[in-house]
This record gives structure tokens, sequence and C-alpha cells, in this order.
């Protein structure tokens, strides 16, 4: 997992995604490891998109609550 993420770092969200289904496809029985993996693009994603501080504020949000989180609208230029 760990050399995946390191990969992925470096890659473009086509390659990212390429990885990530050849990594999960490795471990179709384990939910675990697709989580992670699924987290680990979505972060990716994430951060190329909205920056550190909305992706840390995602994540915080999904692992609180999302029905108790406010979402303000941001603009991306």
């Amino acid at each position: 997992m760990k050399k995946l993420k390191k990969q992925i770092k470096n890659d473009k969200p086509k390659q990212i995604l390429d990885e990530v289904f050849n990594f999960a496809d490795q471990y179709q029985q384990d939910p675990m490891a697709l989580s992670a993996s699924l987290l680990v693009v979505a972060k990716t994603i994430y951060l190329d998109i909205l920056g550190p501080e909305q992706t840390s504020d995602m994540f915080y949000a999904f692992a609180q609550d999302l029905e108790n989180h406010e979402y303000k609208k941001e603009t991306i230029h």
C-alpha cells in the first residue's frame, strides 16, 4: 500500500485510477484494502482540485458525520 501511495503522488488522474484498479483486482476479497485504495485516490484528486485545507475539511466531515456538517460553496479559480 505504501508503494502504491508513493507512486500515486506522481501520477496523473487517469494513471491513478489505473493503478488503483490494478491494486483492487489483486485484493478483491479484502474490503479494507479496497477501501484504502479508494481513499488514496479520493485524497489525491481532492488535493489536486481543492487544495489541502478543503481536503482536510472534507475528510473530517466524512469521518464525523455528513448529516451534521455545514457546507459552504467555494469558487475555485
